[in-house]
């Protein structure tokens, strides 16, 4: 090639880059400008449609891809989930003088393997489309922070010993260990810019202080102080532990921290049900041979960092179909509390509606999503229909005794599936009795409030409550106690029946948000389980608590479930317009199944905008951010419903048309009659055949 052709084709090359260089500018600062509206565009805009005309071809390229590789990007929708590990007293220091690589952890970590996925348990057993996959950061506390820690908990731990002998267990308030990792916690957030990619989701922390003059000690939630200096647990309204997902509002999923200097202890169903926690069930330092102990540590820390994720950073959906965003397109939930009691007066108070909406307005603080908590009162009196709905679900059981094996009691219970099918029936009716005449955005609780009954009364025998997906019923009476099936230490625990505000908080969280009881797990290998050993401290499920205030990671997981469901919901909408078009075009071409340019164009702009929606979803959920998820998939319905139109319209000009494949031969026309001749031939044949033979053979037989 000559001087000239090089210079040709320099110059030919130049101009392609001009021609291609402002394209792709263009379309970046287009995707900048519609990121930078998204981030503040109120979830009932549809950004798309105020796009100016003259830049919104900017959005209508085309990718590149085909249907079916574009429908895959809404039907398995990835979303990177990272869990900060921080080790606390594992330089040498602690237990056993444990020293931990962050190396040797994280490699243990990543064998765990985690099979994560987004299931939703209820009617029946669903994964959503997205799919979480679970990234570790494990780091060493500063050291600033381990001394503070140590001095705390040695300060508590001495004054709470006070007067004591040398081998009584002592009881210190978690509040020692939670406000300073609480405000660790703020100060690295506040340090952090808000949606930086590095924050964590959810943090875990592990200590491993070395006791106060190696004294046994466990961490008490929210008790009475002059119980507490007692020292006699089995008084305690919570079950004492030594780990506690945090109440405190931090960034992200909250955070959670376990203490395995503490001394060992039991919890959970009696008799070692599914879910019984043992004293060796949590690692502890001590249990190592020392010059193995820091490796021999590794696994159970892992597992345990496992189950802090399957209940607490990713737990399943109980059920999908959430009260929020409702079907008629608002934002907000009334539920209504129907006492309905047994006297002819107000019976005394049994439930505090305050203390319920103030932990439903923190688990939805940010997601523009509103609840307002009602009450109202019904006497037996005025509604036959409840009579005959408690009447309907009283049974009488007979079990043994706990503790005994010769010895049984009978006594009555509430059948919750029997209550529940008559109160479904005429639920309307007895809400419009109770002045309730507006149930199209109202969650009803039915709450069976029996003044008169000074023995226990409990749904099924053991709940006083249950969710459901159109209400939630609970049970309160005026006995003193109920045991239940549950243990603390080796001894039976025992629940206060006149008080049900922390079931019913629970059962709401059940029924209106999907979030699933605290020790339910789930994987794809076994199935559903239970596990107690988060179901201490902050949480509205199980009896093994007494607190009425919810964790973080529960907050959290409302405001998950609300972004998983309906970005799942509006994604699944695009799938079915991509999965139609696909039909249209077995080979996946765009201009097979819209031969418009027009139209074609319409929907790649679309279809890309839709796609930015779902990374800027994806991106809040993998932060924690999931306000911002949610106000992104609610944004993504704009999308759905344009393309919606966009099949009816298409599937209005579809004509039906039979076209004959190949040439046409007319000699198969003569292919009927042909066969029809031969056919006539070789019967008659056939026939003159047979009776020759015939005739031969009745003259053989006269010869």
């Amino acid at each position: 090639m000559g001087r000239r052709g090089l210079y040709a084709l320099v110059l030919a090359l130049a101009s392609m880059l001009h021609a291609l260089i402002p394209v792709c500018h263009g379309n970046n600062s287009a995707r900048i400008m519609l990121i930078e509206e998204l981030r503040t565009a109120p979830a009932d805009r549809d950004v798309l449609a105020q796009v100016p005309k003259a830049q919104r071809h900017l959005w209508e390229y085309h990718d590149g891809r085909s249907i079916n590789e574009t429908l895959q990007s809404f039907t398995a929708i990835p979303v990177d989930i990272t869990v900060a590990i921080k080790l606390i007293g594992f330089d040498g220091d602690g237990v056993n003088k444990v020293k931990v690589k962050e190396a040797d952890f994280l490699r243990y970590l990543h064998g765990l393997h985690l099979n994560m996925h987004t299931p939703a348990l209820e009617p029946e057993l669903r994964n959503l489309a997205i799919q979480p996959r679970v990234h570790f950061q494990v780091s060493k506390a500063p050291v600033e922070l381990t001394h503070k820690l140590a001095g705390a908990l040695t300060s508590a731990v001495f004054a709470a010993r006070s007067g004591k002998g040398p081998h009584v267990v002592t009881y210190v308030s978690h509040k020692v260990v939670d406000d300073v990792l609480a405000a660790e916690e703020r100060e690295g957030a506040s340090a952090t810019s808000p949606g930086h990619g590095s924050s964590p989701s959810f943090t875990l922390y592990f200590l491993n202080l070395e006791p106060p003059s190696s004294t046994d000690y466990l961490y008490t939630y929210k008790e009475n102080p002059s119980l507490v200096a007692s020292g006699n647990w089995s008084e305690f309204r919570s079950c004492p532990g030594l780990l506690y997902a945090s109440d405190q509002t931090t960034s992200g999923a909250g955070f959670a921290w376990v203490d395995m200097g503490a001394a060992p202890f039991s919890y959970g169903p009696l008799r070692g049900n599914q879910g019984q926690v043992f004293p060796h069930s949590l690692p502890h330092a001590a249990n190592f041979q020392p010059n193995v102990a820091s490796l021999a540590i590794l696994p159970d820390l892992a597992a345990t960092a496992a189950s802090a994720i399957h209940h607490l950073a990713w737990p399943p959906l109980q059920h999908a179909k959430l009260a929020l965003p409702r079907p008629s397109g608002a934002s907000s939930l009334v539920i209504q509390v129907i006492h309905i009691h047994d006297t002819l007066a107000i019976p005394p108070q049994s439930l505090d509606r305050l203390a319920i909406q103030k932990e439903l307005e923190r688990a939805l603080s940010g997601s523009a999503m509103t609840v307002d908590v009602r009450e109202s009162f019904l006497s037996f009196s005025m509604c036959d229909l409840c009579v005959n709905a408690y009447t309907n679900a009283l049974r009488v059981r007979t079990q043994r005794r706990e503790g005994s094996t010769v010895a049984a009691t009978s006594g009555q219970i509430l059948d919750r599936l029997a209550l529940h099918q008559t109160l479904s029936q005429y639920s309307e009716i007895i809400m419009a009795y109770a002045g309730v005449h507006e149930a199209q955005d109202v969650l009803p609780v039915f709450l069976f409030d029996l003044s008169m009954k000074d023995e226990a009364l409990l749904l099924d025998g053991a709940l006083k409550a249950a969710a459901f997906p159109d209400m939630v019923v609970a049970v309160a009476t005026r006995a003193n106690t109920a045991y239940t099936r549950f243990s603390c230490g080796y001894s039976a625990r025992h629940i206060n029946p006149t008080e049900v505000t922390r079931e019913v908080l629970g059962a709401i969280l059940q029924s209106a948000f999907g979030v699933a009881h605290i020790a339910l797990r789930y994987h794809p290998a076994s199935g559903t389980g239970w596990d107690y050993l988060w179901a201490l401290g902050a949480t509205p499920f199980g009896p093994l608590s007494d607190v009425s205030s919810i964790s973080g990671a529960t907050a959290s997981t409302v405001r998950r479930n609300l972004a998983v469901v309906e970005l799942d919901r509006q994604a699944g909408r695009i799938a079915a317009v991509l999965q139609g078009m696909s039909r249209l075009a077995p080979k996946g071409q765009w201009k097979q199944a819209v031969p418009s340019k027009d139209a074609r164009n319409r929907l790649h702009a679309r279809v890309n905008v839709a796609a930015i929606k779902i990374e800027l979803a994806v991106m809040a959920l993998s932060q924690g951010r999931n306000s911002d998820a949610l106000r992104m998939a609610r944004l993504l319905s704009h999308d759905a419903s344009a393309m919606e139109r966009f099949a009816l319209r298409l599937e209005s000009v579809l004509l039906a048309k039979m076209k004959c494949q190949g040439v046409t031969d007319w000699t198969v026309l003569l292919w009927p009659p042909a066969g029809s001749l031969l056919a006539v031939a070789l019967a008659v044949w056939w026939r003159s055949r047979g009776a020759r033979m015939r005739a031969e053979a009745r003259y053989d037989k006269i010869y």
